[in-house]
């Protein structure tokens, strides 16, 4: 019934049915994402809407390749900063960069859904420290005893795609990706605020703890000096992190603007980040400003190339009774009185290998759970995609990548939020649309590139970026906190929490009527106790993530998330209510119809681009 269904070689409703029914019991939901998927790869590489590869597409593959690779090498650069700092040197940027760029690529040719970005997650980084702890107390050798974690939880992974329980994804709905969503973007302004005031209001990392130059007759003198140069530079860097947002956030909402072409604004709105970030570091590169920011410049290592943190091969030798391949580091990083006791290198022990089981369920659990909101709100109904999701195929690729970056000794990856969703929002075309009360924009897509290409180029250049190291280095401090403050309120957009939030202190008479949530069977006094409860769950997973120890388990606090969906709620709320602030989506492995475009997705005026595509919209 409808041609670009056929073109695009999707199947029936009912013949995809009746094949799953044929197919075994075990395994019969990756076989059928297989089926929706396969006779679609060509298109995934050859087209950029399913019939045709237009010039337009094109141009936006290459503004959201630039715009991912910068949104997934700059937390890599953080994350890699503090494994080292949390691992003593065993895990650092080279295995963050290698995981994160290496995992992309495979995702890219093989993923069923190639517009989710994976990638090494500040919540893994977590998870990562609290195993070092772990491995500690057990006199594990850690990098060993990580890798039968990722072995045991890419089995895990595998298994329950096999036997269809990722089918529960289907019950993840909009209450728990809001919550976690949240979590996320409170997270990167978090850990941006804390990196850019912490020096500031309590001073922390600015007495001096180096070699006084020769000649120098008084040392306190020189520690005040050093200490005020110190905190001009945070300023400086506090000053760079604010340009930095202030300019990714108006060039992200350039097409808002009424100066310029509509080409120029489309521009300026998908190479967003990669301006501001390209200005910002010019400026800090005047000999006044370069005088202030001092040092405060991203720590990368200094070698390049395909090497590890330590001196050590690329695969971990797991065997029961392995040595520790990082012996010598620990002797060297230890103190005289303690070097002796470490003589002896730790051996990995049987008993040890069965004690990583715990971990990998914490694991499977956490990625169970992040790995499908990161692909749901990659493919959220708001998007219009037009290709069919693959949860179970992608769950079973995801555990073979687990699996296999344990052997090499560096830490897993997953879907990354919200660099996602923020990525198939720079692939689509992207319209504002006036509200009925005059209250703001909101923003309507169509025409998604959907394709693999875009995820290609990001991963295989965050994977060449251990060869670029030192330019990489040229950045501020705090133009990579501005963008980390970019990336965490741009994950606002959409989410229906952070709208209600907001509405729970707007004056009565100003709230926007239209807003799906605000229908005529919900009083607002339902909506608050519902976003408080949201809100109340944010804090709860907030505050346990950032509790030594005890943030292993942050993931199971997530998962519950989903039986108090189910059980919890509908004793609070009327199904109406429900319906309403949380309504049900369509199953996610069931084939998309695409839906008719509304006059309003045409263009109202002449394309700036070649082939007559409409007004775009990435970031």
């Amino acid at each position: 019934r409808n041609p670009v269904w056929r073109v695009l070689g999707m199947e029936a409703e009912g013949e995809k049915k009746g094949r799953r029914r044929r197919c075994s019991a075990v395994g019969k939901d990756v076989a059928a994402d297989l089926n929706g998927r396969i006779p679609l790869y060509k298109s995934d590489w050859l087209t950029t809407d399913g019939r045709h590869c237009r010039r337009s597409g094109v141009f936006k593959i290459a503004s959201a390749s630039l715009f991912s690779y910068i949104s997934s090498i700059l937390p890599a650069i953080v994350i890699g900063n503090i494994l080292d700092d949390q691992t003593d040197g065993q895990l650092g940027l080279p295995e963050v960069l290698i995981s994160t760029g290496g995992m992309g690529v495979v995702w890219a040719l093989v993923g069923g859904q190639p517009l989710c970005i994976i990638g090494v997650t500040m919540p893994v980084a977590i998870f990562t420290s609290v195993c070092y702890k772990l491995a500690e107390a057990l006199d594990a050798p850690f990098l060993p005893w990580l890798g039968w974690v990722c072995i045991f939880s890419g089995l895990m992974h595998i298994a329950l795609a096999i036997f269809g329980a990722v089918h529960f994804v289907n019950k993840t709905t909009a209450f728990s990706c809001e919550i976690f969503g949240f979590f996320i973007s409170v997270t990167y302004i978090w850990d941006a605020l804390v990196a850019l005031l912490d020096p500031i209001i309590t001073g922390k990392d600015l007495d001096f703890d180096g070699t006084y130059p020769p000649g120098t007759n008084d040392t306190v003198a020189y520690d005040e000096l050093y200490k005020t140069q110190q905190r001009g530079s945070a300023f400086t860097n506090l000053a760079l992190a604010g340009g930095t947002y202030v300019l990714c956030m108006a060039f992200h909402r350039a097409q808002r603007w009424r100066l310029f072409t509509p080409g120029v604004r489309v521009l300026l709105a998908d190479y967003a980040a990669a301006l501001s970030l390209g200005v910002l570091t010019a400026l800090s590169y005047i000999p006044v400003v370069d005088d202030a920011i001092g040092d405060k410049r991203l720590d990368v290592p200094d070698d390049n190339g395909l090497n590890p943190s330590f001196d050590r091969s690329w695969p971990v030798d797991l065997s029961a009774g392995a040595e520790d391949p990082a012996a010598e580091l620990i002797v060297e990083s230890a103190s005289n009185a303690t070097a002796a006791a470490l003589e002896e290198p730790l051996v990995l022990e049987a008993w040890q290998i069965a004690a990583s089981i715990l971990p990998a369920l914490m694991l499977t659990a956490l990625f169970f759970f992040d790995h499908n909101v990161s692909s749901k709100l990659a493919q959220d109904p708001k998007f219009h995609l037009q290709k069919p999701s693959a949860y179970h195929w992608d769950f079973s690729v995801l555990g073979l990548e687990v699996l296999l970056v344990g052997l090499f000794g560096v830490p897993p990856g997953n879907g990354l939020i919200p660099q996602a969703p923020l990525h198939t929002r720079a692939l689509a075309t992207v319209e504002l649309q006036e509200r009925a009360s005059g209250s703001g924009h909101k923003e309507t897509f169509h025409s998604v590139v959907e394709t693999r290409w875009s995820n290609l180029i990001q991963s295989t250049a965050v994977l060449c970026s251990v060869f670029a190291l030192p330019a990489i280095a040229v950045i501020p401090q705090g133009c990579l906190d501005g963008v980390f403050l970019f990336l965490g309120m741009a994950g606002f957009d959409g989410n229906e929490l952070w709208e209600r939030m907001w509405l729970m202190i707007t004056q009565p008479s100003l709230r926007a009527r239209e807003l799906r949530f605000m229908g005529a069977d919900t009083r607002y006094s339902r909506v608050q106790l519902y976003t408080a409860i949201q809100l109340a769950f944010v804090v709860l997973v907030f505050v346990l993530a950032k509790l030594p120890y005890i943030a292993v388990a942050f993931p199971l606090l997530i998962a519950v998330l989903i039986p108090c969906r189910i059980y919890w709620l509908p004793r609070l709320f009327t199904p109406a209510e429900l319906d309403a602030l949380d309504p049900p989506e369509p199953p996610p492995d069931s084939a998309r119809e695409p839906e008719p475009m509304s006059p309003r997705a045409e263009p109202a005026r002449p394309s700036p681009w070649p082939d007559g595509a409409a007004e775009g919209g990435g970031l």
